[in-house]
């Protein structure tokens, strides 16, 4: 907690490759002062600022509950950045403060935020790449996004982040992360032989966790189909994939648009 970060951290990859789940998880499990904040939710430089100073004095036991932010200008936010450091005695501890620049696959929707953040405020963006400077204290900005940083960088010089990429998971982590939410009614190596043949029809259309855990429950029913009749056990794995294979084909055309139900 003690040991100084890098001043600011760019996270980029494909949408659900664990970019906020992982820094959630290393964060909490490390104990260290962290504020997580969404820069779509929060689309002015004021609510930006404004919303990390409410989650730094929320923290403070000795925090006036009834005392409101304003936070109008750049200058205000460091000297109440530094207030609420203080009040939390942080002084020595090095605060994350993380945001998520994009929570949409979309690449037009994305460029568009992109320049929205770029025009928040001619300086928004580098100040809070070089905060820990401007502030005095060690504190680390965590930026994560679902495109390149050259979509980000403004068109003045700014402190270049350090920069980390998560690529999509392979059908082997897939395999084993979607594995785990087997219903209890069933057995583990069914629902895995299950997921096998998900994967094996959508992978190379859909890489997104959310939609094959999304597209595996909303199948899974089809699957075991002959099992509650009685035509099949679980290991007859080629009646199961004689029933399913239309419904997934079906399925195939649909992804993404989530026409079937």
């Amino acid at each position: 907690r003690q040991q100084f970060s890098f001043p600011s951290i760019f996270i980029y990859g494909h949408t659900s490759s664990g970019k906020t789940y992982v820094m959630q998880t290393l964060l909490t499990t490390l104990q260290l002062p962290h504020v997580f904040v969404n820069c779509v939710e929060y689309f002015t430089s004021r609510l930006l600022l404004e919303e990390i100073l409410i989650q730094l004095q929320s923290s403070s036991s000795d925090r006036e509950q009834t005392c409101p932010v304003h936070c109008d200008t750049l200058n205000d936010f460091v000297r109440l950045f530094k207030q609420a450091v203080a009040s939390r005695e942080l002084q020595d501890q090095t605060l994350y403060i993380v945001s998520n620049f994009i929570l949409m696959s979309s690449a037009i929707l994305a460029k568009r935020v992109a320049e929205q953040l770029r025009e928040m405020e001619a300086n928004i963006l580098p100040a809070f790449l070089r905060l820990q400077e401007l502030t005095d204290r060690n504190v680390t900005v965590v930026l994560l996004s679902e495109i390149v940083w050259e979509l980000f960088r403004p068109n003045i010089g700014c402190f270049e982040p350090f920069t980390m990429y998560f690529p999509d998971y392979s059908i082997g982590h897939l395999q084993k992360i979607l594995s785990q939410n087997h219903p209890p009614e069933y057995s583990a190596d069914f629902y895995s032989a299950y997921i096998n043949i998900l994967l094996g029809v959508f992978y190379m259309v859909c890489r997104d966790l959310k939609e094959l855990r999304h597209l595996a429950a909303l199948n899974f029913a089809k699957y075991c189909e002959p099992v509650v009749r009685g035509e099949a056990n679980e290991r007859d794995t080629r009646k199961l994939w004689k029933n399913i294979e239309p419904h997934l084909k079906k399925a195939m055309q649909t992804v993404y648009l989530r026409e079937i139900s």
